[in-house]
């Protein structure tokens, strides 16, 4: 490929796709790497002639430069009191490139903390269907490194018969620590565990600042996953009241 700038004619030993991959990695739009491409090799050019070799639109054209130079990727002069433009350099993109990180260096300690701020937003999320409820103990494997639960194995099982057991063998895998509250003898017996002679409608999860809560009712079961501090705390709390009185 030929690019003509400042009356230099320059032989491109890139593709023009990789060209213009390499241009859309650092910010530009299809639209924008034409404009950019033609007026590399137009050099110094009015606006029409740019919008000519690019195919686009003398209005788009024009709105695309300002974009451009905007960006640091191109620049105008005036001759004979008309605006010219020309490309930057190629390489000086690297420059500019540099400059961007530069800002973006600059600025991550507050988006970080815009970013932590979100983090503590509280959020409920609901799924429904067996399929939607297997997401819930995914997250759970997923995430935490121990957790207490209160369920039935028996309701449970009957919810999840092939599943349930692949759940606790993952568990045991990733060396999950658990305390469980059941109204029978778990699937996994080494397991610390405590028999409540109470029917168990609804199985709860508390890990990783996290409440995770599945009802065992098997024509519509249901489940959400609360990401809220103070749910969570209290929660543990009631937890471990429990625990220590069985």
């Amino acid at each position: 490929m030929l690019w003509k700038a400042d009356d230099k004619t320059y032989i491109s030993t890139i593709p023009k796709n990789k060209m213009e991959k390499v241009l859309e990695s650092l910010g530009l739009n299809n639209k924008e790497i034409k404009i950019y491409l033609s007026s590399l090799q137009l050099g110094t050019s009015l606006v029409q002639n740019i919008a000519n070799h690019a195919n686009i639109n003398r209005t788009s054209t024009y709105d695309l430069l300002k974009s451009l130079e905007q960006k640091g990727f191109v620049s105008h002069v005036i001759k004979s009191r008309k605006k010219h433009y020309q490309a930057t350099e190629p390489n000086k993109l690297n420059s500019l490139l540099k400059e961007k990180q530069e800002i973006l260096k600059k600025a991550l300690p507050e988006l970080n903390s815009l970013s932590k701020n979100i983090g503590k937003i509280p959020s409920i999320e609901v799924y429904t269907e067996k399929q939607g409820l297997k997401t819930i103990f995914e997250d759970i494997l997923n995430t935490a490194k121990s957790f207490s639960c209160i369920a039935s194995k028996e309701q449970i099982s009957k919810l999840f018969e092939f599943y349930l057991p692949h759940f606790v063998n993952q568990r045991k895998k990733s060396k999950i620590k658990v305390k469980l509250i059941t109204s029978s003898e778990p699937l996994d017996k080494t397991a610390p565990y405590k028999i409540i002679n109470k029917e168990i409608k609804t199985a709860t999860w508390i890990y990783n600042g996290k409440i995770a809560m599945i009802s065992l009712e098997k024509q519509k079961p249901i489940g959400i996953i609360i990401k809220e501090n103070n749910f969570y705390e209290t929660h543990k709390m009631i937890f471990d009241l429990l625990w220590s009185h069985l």
